[in-house]
C-alpha cells in the first residue's frame, strides 16, 4: 500500500496537503491529480486538526474530500499520552 496523502488543518484554519499549505478550492482537484498520477489502488486520505481548532471545520474538510468520491477517509487522532508530550 502507498503511504496515505495527509491533510492537516492548523489551529488558524489553514490547510495543508502533505506539507505544503492549499487553499480549500484548490484541495479536491489536487488530490484528484495525485490520484491520478499515481495510477493505482484508491488513496487513503489522512485528516488532521489541531486541537483548538472548531471540529466543524475539520468535518466540512472531510465532508469536501468524501463529497468528491474519496472513500478511505480517516480522521486522525492523538492519544492523551502524545498530548502531554507537547
Amino acid at each position: 500500500d502507498k503511504e496515505p496523502l495527509t491533510v492537516s488543518l492548523n489551529a488558524n484554519g489553514q490547510i495543508y496537503l502533505q506539507n505544503t499549505e492549499i487553499a480549500v478550492e484548490e484541495l479536491v482537484p489536487k488530490l484528484k491529480a495525485i490520484t491520478e498520477a499515481r495510477q493505482g489502488a484508491e488513496e487513503r486520505i489522512f485528516v488532521r486538526g489541531d486541537r483548538q481548532l472548531d471540529y466543524g471545520t475539520v468535518m466540512k474538510v472531510m465532508g469536501r474530500i468524501s463529497a468528491a468520491g474519496f472513500r478511505r477517509v480517516a480522521l486522525v487522532t492523538e492519544t492523551e499520552q502524545q498530548a502531554s508530550a507537547r
